[in-house]
């Protein structure tokens, strides 16, 4: 059964772009490139459009790790203090400021 459909997309393609669409909806065989279009889009699978491929989880991932080393680092510091090991060459310290 088909459902009625009440809205339009539109937008414009270069030559070379409308000619590979055409291609791939033949090869296809869609019944036209706007069906091939139209169920491309459609089936576009939950959590793999634009949104969902963004960095933000990645960054978040990142964020949660650098916060975990630094904890580290901080404990690190904390054991090389109590020890009284010499303190950091002074590259590394920058280092360490820099992370804080």
């Amino acid at each position: 059964m088909f459902k009625t459909r009440k809205r339009m997309l539109s937008f414009r393609l270069s030559e070379d772009e409308y000619e590979r669409l055409k291609e791939i909806s033949l090869a296809e065989r869609a019944r036209s490139v706007s069906e091939f279009a139209r169920a491309a889009l459609c089936n576009i699978p939950e959590g793999k459009g634009a949104a969902a491929g963004s960095a933000a989880p990645r960054v978040e991932e990142l964020e949660g790790a650098v916060k975990q080393l630094k904890q580290e680092m901080h404990q690190l510091r904390q054991l090389v203090e109590a020890i009284g090991m010499p303190p950091p060459k002074p590259e590394t310290a920058s280092l360490e400021e820099n992370s804080q």
